[in-house]
């Protein structure tokens, strides 16, 4: 789970660093990590639009802007072993 964090804590997709706290993903952080452990041979695309829809869903589009495009960039991150 720490990749995952790293990985999110640097993209920062709401901006809200350095001002918040260090775990202010850790939510999101968690569903992301648990959505990779309960479904094998994920496919970034698949991914992607899962944490589009995390982020969406936790903090609306007025606050969370990202597009698909990004979410993918930040899917292959993660995925990479």
């Amino acid at each position: 789970m720490e990749k995952i964090t790293n990985i999110i804590n640097s993209w920062d997709p709401i901006g809200v660093f350095p001002m918040a706290p260090k775990d202010e993903y850790i939510n999101e952080i968690k569903k992301i990590y648990q959505y990779i452990h309960s479904n094998e041979n994920l496919q970034i695309e698949t991914l992607a639009e899962k944490i589009n829809k995390i982020f969406l869903e936790e903090f609306g589009s007025d606050v969370y802007d990202e597009d698909l495009e990004q979410c993918k960039l930040i899917a292959e991150r993660i995925l990479k072993k």
